[in-house]
């Protein structure tokens, strides 16, 4: 039915009327209740009048919005069945279609006719997963959107936008740096004839390198180059684990050089200068974890380092250059502090302690204030005799960590010696007083690293600490103090205790620094008097022994009793005394210490890296020398799980040798 609507000119006559017949009445009826009766019926009338024109208002208002809903929908219809995007409405319990648009149809339509149901149903499992927001379907790319409130999904086509994403990642910058381990040690003892014949070799295999990979290079020193390239090539390095390094290996051996690579990556969005800087820090970092090896970083500082090779022994790629520089370096940072503190790692051996004695020595030719800190609780019966000795003498520069915790201040310098991982340090507490440190250490860099540290002085090549920090004493030539003979007695027994006494990972280098204790006083009846085993610590060391077991022909681990507790003296030297057995390749010994933790000690002649095995369990260390702490499990879980890495480890990476008796 039609409706009539009133305008505002139909209102203003029907006042006028109104008005006329109120004045005609007035005329006619002088009397005041036929007056009051005319008023009352004009009013009613126009009221009536009034109300009606509302409802149609009200009426014209709704069937407007049904009107315009209804064009919406056809054109969202129209729309829907027209555009380029896949609709599919489906049913959440069994996932069946229920309705599809004409894009989607030619999107999942097989070639026999019928709906790719178990697509759509793979593409809806990924979507739910919160994955999958790129679906390929044919040869084409699709974002896939799901509105779960609705079960409808939506396919839009981003095969463009996916390709122009792909190629601006593969299209990243990279910059590596690669350089030759051990170049400067093989300079100083070779003839000219062969340092040329050496460096056209390594030029030759850089050159082939780059070109292989498309790759630009240039030579900034004799035995380090830099490289240009994109994300694509680093993609494909990393894939084939930088096989690369493996090879350089093998043409430099049989060259009979003693020749091995360290490489350092990085990539990211622009800023080409802050990527060669990490780059630079990557090489480093493979450096310092021993060298032979490759490092890939992007140039995010959320982003974490990726490493690749490190599959032989370290190298040693340390330069009395590097070591005069860092000798200097770190006299200068001591100059700007009030105090220093020394600590090794928890349970302290004669290297921890020796270096500490040597950096406490080093800082005192500086500052007046320079302490060793230790712990008293902890202490393993050759620490006691050697912190006894030293007592005699009556040093005030031994703290207790008690003692050493209320002299902190805001600008004293902790100095860690021995280790790097803040899970090993001396004590959590004590370091968390110090806002700035500095690290000597030869062992290879992880993850645990102190943020604060301003100086890191690792060489993973060096046999032991006390090395190290003997060298930085011998390049200081300090005529204020000077080691007395129990301090280099100390420190020649924790280079005894790396090396195995001298058996194990030593070089020229370690022969002068030992050289150098001799004359500063090193007694070897004080060292074995230090040093020496007691009964009981012997027989726990072939108790230990006496529970090994060959995992492998040349691979034994032993495990302690559940009810008994060993020291860690104790048990890393059942693990050294079982490597010298006949036909033993490497020697892994669990056990209960005294601390309540299950401790690893491990050890390898060559071929075996148990420093990659360490790290698994939680631990770290040397190519032959690691060891690990772990917590909330029995001795026979970790005995298990350490099993299954060495298999996993030795076997995958074929480093066991020939079978033993």
């Amino acid at each position: 039915m039609e409706k009539n609507r009133f305008t505002p000119v139909n209102l203003a006559i029907a006042g006028i009327i109104s008005f006329i017949i109120l004045t005609i009445c007035l005329r006619l009826f002088g009397d005041s209740f036929s007056m009051i009766v005319a008023l009352f019926a004009v009013l009613s009338a126009l009221t009536i009048l009034f109300i009606q024109q509302q409802r149609i208002s009200k009426l014209d208002e709704i069937e407007q919005i049904h009107f315009v809903n209804h064009q919406a929908e056809a054109s969202l219809t129209a729309l829907l069945d027209k555009m380029p995007v896949g609709v599919i409405k489906f049913n959440e319990e069994n996932e069946d279609v229920e309705w599809f648009n004409p894009y989607a149809e030619l999107i999942f339509i097989k070639e026999d006719g019928n709906f790719d149901t178990a697509l759509l149903q793979t593409i809806l499992q990924a979507a739910y997963s919160g994955t999958g927001h790129y679906a390929t379907v044919g040869d084409k790319k699709y974002s896939v959107y799901l509105d779960s409130a609705s079960n409808v999904i939506y396919f839009f086509d981003a095969s463009n936008e996916y390709e122009a994403t792909v190629g601006l990642v593969t299209t990243r910058p990279v910059i590596g740096i690669v350089s030759v381990d051990n170049y400067d040690d093989l300079e100083d003892v070779v003839s000219d004839s062969d340092i040329s014949h050496i460096n056209s070799f390594v030029a030759n295999f850089v050159a082939e390198f780059s070109e292989q990979f498309h790759m630009f290079y240039r030579r900034v020193g004799m035995d380090r180059y830099y490289l240009f390239t994109d994300y694509t090539v680093l993609e494909q390095l990393m894939d084939n684990k930088f096989s690369i390094i493996d090879q350089f290996r093998a043409e430099a051996k049989n060259r009979q050089l003693p020749l091995t690579l360290s490489m350092g990556f990085s990539y990211g969005d622009g800023k080409h200068d802050e990527i060669g800087k990490t780059a630079l820090l990557n090489l480093n970092l493979a450096e310092v974890r021993g060298g032979d090896q490759a490092v890939v970083k992007e140039n995010n500082e959320t982003k974490n380092p990726v490493y690749f090779g490190g599959g032989t022994a370290a190298s040693v790629k340390r330069t009395r250059t590097r070591t005069r520089a860092m000798m200097t370096a770190i006299s200068d940072k001591i100059k700007s502090v009030d105090q220093v503190f020394v600590v090794g790692h928890r349970n302290l051996d004669m290297d921890a302690l020796g270096s500490s004695l040597g950096m406490q020595l080093f800082a005192s030719n500086i500052i007046d204030q320079a302490y060793v800190v230790y712990d008293d609780q902890q202490m393993a019966s050759d620490i006691q005799r050697a912190i006894k000795k030293l007592s005699l003498e009556g040093p005030d520069y031994l703290l207790t960590l008690s003692e050493a915790m209320n002299r902190v201040t805001s600008r004293s310098l902790l100095i860690m010696v021995d280790h790097s991982k803040l899970a090993l340090t001396l004590s959590k507490e004590f370091f968390d007083r110090f806002s700035q440190t500095i690290v000597v250490d030869h062992h290879r860099r992880d993850e645990d690293f102190p943020e604060n540290a301003v100086i890191a002085y690792i060489e993973s090549g060096a046999s032991s600490a006390s090395e190290l920090v003997t060298e930085l004493i011998q390049f200081q030539n300090s005529k204020k103090n000077r080691l007395n003979k129990i301090q280099a007695s100390i420190l020649m027994a924790g280079i005894m205790l790396d090396t195995k006494k001298f058996t194990s990972r030593v070089t020229s280098r370690t022969f002068d620094v030992a050289s150098y204790l001799r004359n500063r006083g090193s007694d070897s009846v004080v060292i074995q008097d230090i040093s020496a085993t007691n009964f009981e610590e012997y027989r726990a060391v072939n108790e230990l022994i006496l529970n090994g077991k060959k995992i492998l022909p040349n691979v034994i681990v032993a495990a302690g009793p559940d009810n008994t507790s060993y020291d860690t003296v104790v048990i890393s030297k059942a693990a050294d005394t079982m490597l010298a057995m006949s036909g033993i390749e490497a020697t892994f010994v669990v056990s209960k210490n005294t601390e309540g933790y299950v401790s690893i000690s491990a050890r390898s002649r060559s071929k075996i890296n148990v420093q990659r095995i360490m790290e698994k369990m939680g631990g770290g260390g040397h190519f032959n020398l690691a060891a690990a702490q772990v917590s909330d499990q029995s001795i026979s879980e970790v005995t298990q799980r350490l099993n299954q890495e060495i298999m996993d480890q030795v076997i995958k990476n074929e480093e066991i040798i020939e079978k033993g008796n």
